[in-house]
């Protein structure tokens, strides 16, 4: 029973794999790469890094606040 389990998870795993293989492919235009992070230093970096994060926190703080139910 086992080894029928097993074949039949390959045989969807294989279809997965043959799936993706065979979809069809474009190369990103080189004219919109975003090319301006190659030469950032640490601090940019961690900078950048610092307000991404708290943009998300916010982001989180309001959907838990405004989901209509009130606060205890």
């Amino acid at each position: 029973m086992e080894e029928k389990t097993n074949n039949t998870a390959d045989g969807w795993i294989e279809k997965l794999i043959r799936f993706f293989k065979h979809m069809p492919r474009k190369k990103p235009d080189a004219e919109q790469a975003d090319y301006t992070g190659w030469h950032q230093s640490e601090a940019q970096y961690q900078k950048e890094q610092a307000e991404w994060q708290a943009h998300v926190a916010a982001r989180r703080q309001k959907k838990r606040i405004g989901n209509g139910k009130e606060q205890k």
